[in-house]
């Protein structure tokens, strides 16, 4: 099997968020799957089966758990697809068939590093978070009251997987999950991870549920603040919305968020370099 190593949404090497990329031709079965995530430790590793010249089948999988979706899992995979399958072509539509959804990838190959645009579909506004359960949130992510914005409700949104939004106008380098039970406190506004975002900086964090990794660049997470930005006015649907994330890693990563005018669709753009290629001997 084939294996690479890529950082996205950056354009250079060791600043973005690392993500293993297997490509297999044959039968694997999840527990492999699984036990592979686990062994390169990335925070999100991306199997890819062809099953078309430009269509592949998808599996993502966190050192824990599989999931059905995931944002720079899918921007690293188009980028290393063009660049192992399609390496004479400037630019580049992919398809990447997921558990529950297809999603559509356009890349660019550029002089050392691949720009690459996923279409995340149109949001899904799951439920606004009442004042009790902000108290809960707050207090489980080292927060006050007082760093909440004023201007943008707590909400749980989804492009793909259900996030908790908790803007804030201050507070965000203490930001941390400090509560054991965070995961169950997230299930009951129907949400599947946080996503904390300084609505000044423009600048968000998320963690494991644990609080144990914090990631360093959330693509699943940017096209749900990017819905929720242009829901409340932040700009207009013509603006790109751009969403750093990373700095409390060490790292410096870009995400750009766009929307289209007629059917609300939300795409996640990002750069990617390819650092590694070679063989995974199972």
């Amino acid at each position: 099997m084939l294996i690479y190593h890529a950082d996205v949404f950056s354009k250079e090497p060791y600043s973005g968020n690392g993500l293993t990329v297997v490509i297999y031709d044959h039968e694997l079965d999840r527990e492999k799957m699984q036990n592979i995530a686990c062994e390169f430790k990335q925070f999100e590793t991306i199997f890819l089966k062809k099953i078309k010249p430009d269509v592949f089948e998808a599996k993502i999988f966190t050192v824990e758990e599989e999931l059905k979706f995931a944002g720079h899992p899918i921007i690293g995979g188009a980028a290393i697809v063009h660049k192992e399958f399609f390496v004479g072509d400037k630019e580049k539509e992919i398809t990447f068939k997921l558990q529950e959804k297809d999603v559509i990838t356009s890349s660019k190959a550029m002089h050392n590093y691949y720009e690459v645009t996923m279409n995340q579909g149109a949001p899904q506004w799951i439920t606004k978070v009442q004042e009790e359960w902000q108290a809960k949130y707050c207090a489980s992510l080292n927060l006050y009251l007082e760093d909440l914005s004023n201007d943008y409700p707590m909400e749980v949104v989804s492009t793909g997987l259900p996030y908790l939004l908790v803007p804030i106008k201050s507070g965000l380098e203490r930001t941390k999950i400090s509560s054991i039970n965070f995961e169950a406190q997230l299930a009951k506004n129907n949400a599947k991870f946080v996503y904390v975002f300084d609505i000044n900086k423009m600048e968000g964090r998320t963690w494991d549920n644990m609080g144990l990794i914090e990631d360093i660049a959330t693509g699943s997470a940017a096209g749900p603040m990017g819905a929720y930005l242009y829901k409340h006015n932040y700009c207009s649907k013509n603006k790109v919305i751009s969403i750093n994330q990373g700095q409390y890693v060490g790292k410096h990563c870009l995400l750009k968020v766009s929307c289209t005018e007629e059917t609300d669709e939300i795409f996640v753009s990002g750069e990617v370099v390819v650092l590694m290629k070679g063989e995974l001997f199972v």
